[in-house]
């Protein structure tokens, strides 16, 4: 197997020759030479490179590659382990799910390591329809066009992964949730993380805050029996979620052009609820007032679960989606304490979480 580059080594024509080669998409000739531009992603070490062949290569050989390689951190390292084998997966499985950009080489060196993922660059044709310094702007939600289309490919990729039998097996089950024992240790997560946190905060944090997450932290074990439990241990209603699947993970073409949109950054992937990306997408950064203006949430999961059911989804009705957004979200309630705990700074985290404190409200069940 073709050895992974680390963020430090050279790119080199050979390598890409012999990357190539092996993914059969070279099958004469060689890359003489490659323009590399560097990619301003803060998580990975990303590069966009422009090939040159010699001329005996076949016309048809991709002139734009995106090259993806870990930085030199433990979660990095662990991250783009991850995401070299969903990779690696999807290229045996027929067809290919959808909403997943074509890959040429997914490499990991465990005694380096380093992982590589050689990709097709679509940055000419698509664009993500969010980046991160909207999110803390207070500017979200992307324009109608673009929304949709995100909301479309989540749901088709979805749908591919329904109940599918890589999940909990290939793909393990959630695991803040796999088993009841699972779940018990992570609401004491929970707990020891939300005593960190007003021990950090608590001197100025806001007393109608702090009464919301003291209520769910207390009734947060009695998810499980309120579906999750079932979920869980019979798989039924579960897909493989993202897991980080904001506004900033997908890839939608350009107007004008006729292309799939795309998600990236399958780094976290894992058996869960469909709810669970969909809170990413529409609670964790929408405010209020966002969410309720021309009822646009609810046009969204409505949008959401009509993609489903076209993808052939049939034993799951549109009330239990509604009961596993309410669900997760009191568990997602959770991931801004999380993030202050570790190092976030407030204008990151403070509001997430109004952000989700208020869809809880407006979406939690008696």
């Amino acid at each position: 197997m073709l050895n992974a580059l680390a963020a430090a080594d050279p790119i080199t024509p050979d390598w890409l020759t012999r990357a190539l080669h092996a993914a059969g998409a070279l099958p004469a000739g060689e890359v003489i030479a490659c323009d590399v531009a560097v990619n301003a992603a803060f998580n990975s070490a990303a590069s966009h490179l422009l090939l040159t062949y010699s001329e005996d290569a076949p016309a048809d050989a991709p002139r734009r590659l995106f090259l993806k390689r870990n930085i030199d951190t433990a979660w990095a390292i662990e991250a783009g382990r991850d995401e070299v084998r969903f990779y690696q997966i999807v290229a045996g499985l027929d067809p290919r799910p959808p909403a997943v950009i074509p890959c040429y080489l997914a490499a990991f060196d465990a005694e380096r390591g380093a992982s590589s993922l050689l990709l097709t660059d679509v940055s000419a044709t698509h664009s993500a329809p969010r980046t991160r310094d909207d999110l803390l702007r207070g500017e979200p939600i992307p324009d109608q066009r673009s929304l949709d289309l995100a909301i479309d490919a989540l749901a088709s990729f979805h749908a591919y992964w329904w109940q599918r039998p890589e999940l909990g097996a290939t793909f393990a089950l959630a695991p803040w949730y796999s088993d009841a024992a699972a779940f018990a240790a992570h609401v004491e997560r929970r707990r020891g993380e939300w005593a960190r946190f007003l021990a950090a905060e608590g001197a100025w944090f806001p007393a109608d805050l702090r009464a919301v997450y003291e209520e769910t932290l207390a009734r947060l074990p009695s998810l499980w029996d309120a579906g999750l439990g079932a979920h869980m241990t019979t798989g039924r209603g579960l897909t493989l979620g993202h897991g980080d699947c904001y506004s900033t993970q997908f890839l939608v073409p350009r107007p004008g052009v006729a292309a799939p949109t795309y998600l990236v950054d399958f780094q976290g992937v894992a058996a869960d609820t469909p709810a669970f990306d969909l809170i990413h997408m529409f609670a964790s950064f929408w405010t209020r007032e966002q969410r309720q203006t021309g009822d646009l949430e609810t046009r969204c999961l409505r949008r959401y679960y009509a993609g489903l059911v076209a993808g052939g989804v049939a034993d799951y009705s549109r009330e239990q989606l509604l009961a596993d957004y309410a669900n997760e979200l009191a568990i997602m309630l959770f991931y801004p304490v999380w993030d202050e705990t570790n190092g976030s700074p407030q204008s990151y985290w403070l509001p997430k979480m109004r952000s989700l404190v208020a869809a809880w409200q407006d979406h939690r069940r008696s």
